[in-house]
């Protein structure tokens, strides 16, 4: 029986320490758990605190932009973040734009056309849009604004819309002061051009005139001789009608007709009155083409006849290159018009064209003896554009300076000669006014071609 209960209560102990082991082992469990729960809260918490700094560092950097940027619910389209620049660009507080969507920012927009746009960026995120128009702000004043649209979905966030408004007044004040400056320039330029080439055209049409005063004179001198034979047969008539001799009278006609020489006079008088009318046609051809030239044209665009503006700037431009080229025109005849700047166009073509002479020029000069040069321009249609070139064999552009012709105030001429506008002032009508391109390719000693391509429709430029 002693033994019984020893045994007992060695089974009672066993499990006793089996409890206490058990218990430990869970107590230590816990107490790592707990550990391990403590350690997850506080990673939590400073994750938390961390990304609430970042939020907060973010939005501190949104409110340094001078730029708007808003968020706005897909669905009423009300705002439901602004920055610090939206609301010191609208005049309207946190609270009021809250209650505000975009369209009642804009006159332009209405909920029905902001839904046209808005739409198809809500069934793909992946694209966007970028346009301009006019914000109006609290006190009434409307504000040219470029604004960009996105429709941003984050994993586990409500979708919104996204936007970036940019105040533009500033640079398209810049812009309009720029066109300006340009205007003025090219309008500078043009001067320049028709005072240049005044003293040419005085003498392209002093050439007609003095034969158009030569063959006045010749015809106002036969008229006094016919005028002579005339009275002659008059006295003649006279003598007829009263049955007086007439052999005194014929006689006299033979004399005069013989004096005055009449065969002469018969051939030469409209020889005379035709080159008077040539002179006059050249004059008149001249006076025309230098009107054209130096008008002023349209603020607008219009539709012009690219290869007249050629054959009126070579012609006005004769002076600066009968010496020493030829100018060869091929010009394609089934051109379409095209829309364009017409005085700036043929202030492009002036500026190649003489450019030309004076390398042609310069080329001669070095060598005299050589024959006259030779300038071709030529036009053909492209697809959707108008190709004109305009290609001489003079002294060519070195390669190391090919790349700067078109650089403002860049120039190879003598201090005095050369401004260092022209090529540049080409290239920015072509290229920035008209949404062409104007290039060059060139071999010192060999030449250039100068390639313009014009667009036929119009088109705004970059």
């Amino acid at each position: 029986m002693h033994k019984t209960l020893q045994n007992d209560l060695q089974a009672e102990n066993e499990l006793l320490r089996s409890e206490l082991r058990v218990a430990r082992e869970a107590a230590e469990i816990t107490a790592d758990l707990v550990v391990k729960q403590f350690e997850q809260t506080e990673l939590e918490k400073h994750r938390y605190q961390e990304a609430a700094a970042n939020l907060e560092g973010f939005k501190l950097t949104l409110d340094q932009t001078s730029d708007c940027v808003f968020m706005f619910d897909p669905q009423t389209y009300l705002f439901t973040y602004a920055n610090q620049g939206g609301m010191i660009h609208t005049g309207y507080s946190e609270e009021e734009l809250f209650s505000m969507s975009l369209a009642d920012l804009s006159p332009d927009f209405n909920h029905a056309k902001l839904s046209e746009i808005l739409g198809p960026l809500m069934e793909d995120p992946s694209e966007s849009v970028f346009f301009t128009t006019t914000h109006q702000m609290k006190n009434g004043v409307d504000v040219p604004v470029e604004i960009f649209l996105q429709y941003i979905s984050p994993e586990g966030v409500q979708g919104r819309f996204f936007t970036i408004v940019r105040n533009i007044s500033k640079r398209l004040l810049e812009e309009k002061e720029k066109e300006q400056m340009q205007a003025k320039l090219l309008h500078t330029q043009k001067l320049e051009s028709v005072g240049a080439l005044a003293a040419g055209i005085a003498h392209e049409i002093n050439t007609p005139i003095q034969y158009i005063g030569a063959n006045l004179n010749f015809l106002g001198e036969a008229f006094s001789d016919i005028n002579e034979l005339l009275k002659r047969c008059s006295e003649l008539l006279l003598a007829l009608q009263t049955e007086e001799d007439l052999e005194p009278n014929i006689h006299s006609i033979n004399e005069c007709i013989e004096d005055i020489d009449l065969p002469y006079l018969q051939e030469e008088i409209p020889a005379a009155i035709g080159q008077a009318n040539e002179g006059v046609e050249k004059v008149s051809s001249l006076v025309l083409a230098m009107k054209e030239f130096s008008h002023p044209g349209n603020k607008q665009k219009e539709q012009i006849d690219i290869n007249r503006t050629i054959k009126t700037t070579v012609q006005v431009a004769r002076n600066e290159w009968k010496y020493v080229a030829d100018v060869k025109l091929d010009l394609a005849p089934d051109l379409p018009l095209i829309h364009c700047h017409a005085n700036e166009i043929g202030q492009v073509i002036l500026n190649l064209l003489v450019n030309a002479a004076q390398s042609i020029k310069e080329r001669l000069d070095k060598a005299p003896n050589s024959p006259k040069g030779s300038i071709a321009i030529s036009t053909n249609g492209i697809e959707d554009k108008i190709e004109i070139q305009i290609a001489d064999n003079g002294k060519g552009i070195p390669p190391e300076i090919l790349n700067k012709i078109f650089d403002p105030f860049f120039t190879t001429k003598d201090v005095g000669k050369g401004t260092g506008q022209g090529l540049a002032i080409a290239r920015d009508v072509v290229q920035n006014k008209h949404n062409g391109m104007l290039s060059a390719v060139s071999e010192k000693g060999k030449g250039a071609v100068f390639t313009i391509h014009l667009p036929i429709f119009d088109s705004p430029a970059e």
